[in-house]
């Protein structure tokens, strides 16, 4: 991971029933539905902008994940998961807009 911060951009909307959540990207068009660490993540990066390791630090002290899961990884992916449906925007274009 690196440290960049991020957050879930300005043109998703998004509403969570019971724990998930389901998300509408007016950039593509596109609808996503997200549940358990994705849908924790989406919610506190909806609310504000986070770095990697504040992501690393809220995980590690709020989410119960099994002894074998492999935290760092299973954020990295969720990350990468979220960057290629193009829902984040850095805290630089955040910034500039």
């Amino acid at each position: 991971m690196t440290d960049a911060t991020r957050r879930i951009g300005s043109f998703v909307h998004w509403r969570e029933w019971d724990g998930e959540i389901i998300a509408y990207n007016d950039r593509t068009g596109d609808t996503h539905h997200f549940a358990d660490l994705s849908a924790w993540l989406f919610v506190r990066l909806a609310r504000g902008a986070l770095s990697d390791t504040a992501i690393a630090a809220a995980v590690a002290t709020e989410v119960e994940l099994p002894a074998a899961i492999d935290q760092g990884a299973v954020i990295a992916r969720t990350l990468a998961l979220f960057t290629r449906l193009d829902l984040l925007v850095s805290q630089h274009q955040v910034e500039a807009a």
